[in-house]
């Protein structure tokens, strides 16, 4: 739709990302999503972005730097050795477009440094299109706003995990293994086991695997919780468990 791509060009000329080495996948109106990432050796940052319109009518169109914007990390060495063991047919490492990157790109980390929002009412709003008019201005206003809000919130997430190394001591050395799973999107006791074991914390890939396995196996032989899940959930964590322990996975290691 040519007032949405109208919108999205003004965002990738005026949005500072690009300036620190992002690159830009266009917007799709199917996800309602736009994409910036910047690549490293074994990272992707990301920050995707969508705008707000009624399906019916796409008028008006509004930006919010709050609602509208999301960022995350994936660390490709986590994924590789994950998708190696447990193989998931939709990811991929070529990316087209923004639909392709978000359904394929493997997510490691969500940023949780974004202030939350308790209510709508919270959320700005810049009107960028209203009774068949593009408001440049007030698109203009709305990715100033976007750049102030990813230089206080989002850079200093991708800054701050910087390395797998960041992750072990900042999560998984700081936090209880039960609230990992607010930092991890998905996978999450079978990311952090890869990372410990990546950066040899052997001491606590020892204790947090016996007990983990332990209290799992004790959970399936006493029927506490529903085993359609935990059988093979358990079954899965005994392949991560096996491979880490081969040694296999340093064949993988970028």
């Amino acid at each position: 739709m040519e007032k949405l791509k109208n919108i999205d060009d003004l965002i990738v000329q005026h949005i500072n990302l690009k300036k620190l080495g992002f690159q830009h996948l266009d917007y799709m109106m199917e996800c309602n999503t736009g994409t910036f990432y910047r690549e490293t050796k074994d990272k992707y940052d990301v920050l995707t972005y969508g705008f707000g319109y009624d399906y019916r009518l796409y008028d008006p169109i509004t930006m919010s730097k709050e609602g509208g914007m999301r960022s995350y990390i994936s660390f490709k060495s986590v994924e590789k050795i994950l998708n190696t063991i447990l193989p998931d047919p939709h990811v991929s490492e070529i990316f087209s477009d923004s639909w392709n990157f978000i359904f394929y790109c493997q997510q490691t980390l969500t940023n949780k440094m974004i202030p939350n929002i308790n209510s709508p009412d919270e959320l700005t709003h810049e009107i960028a299109y209203q009774n068949g008019q593009l408001l440049d201005r007030n698109i203009l206003e709305a990715v100033n706003n976007m750049n102030i809000y990813i230089q206080q919130y989002h850079l200093p997430f991708f800054n701050y995990f910087l390395t797998i190394k960041d992750v072990n001591d900042k999560i998984l050395e700081k936090y209880d293994w039960m609230d990992w799973n607010e930092y991890f999107l998905k996978n999450c006791i079978f990311k952090a086991i890869i990372i410990m074991k990546l950066c040899r914390n052997n001491t606590k890939y020892d204790e947090f695997t016996k007990m983990y396995k332990s209290r799992i196996y004790n959970a399936i032989q006493q029927g506490e919780n529903d085993n359609s899940y935990l059988v093979p959930h358990y079954e899965s964590f005994l392949k991560v468990m096996d491979y880490l322990e081969s040694g296999k996975y340093k064949e993988l290691m970028i």
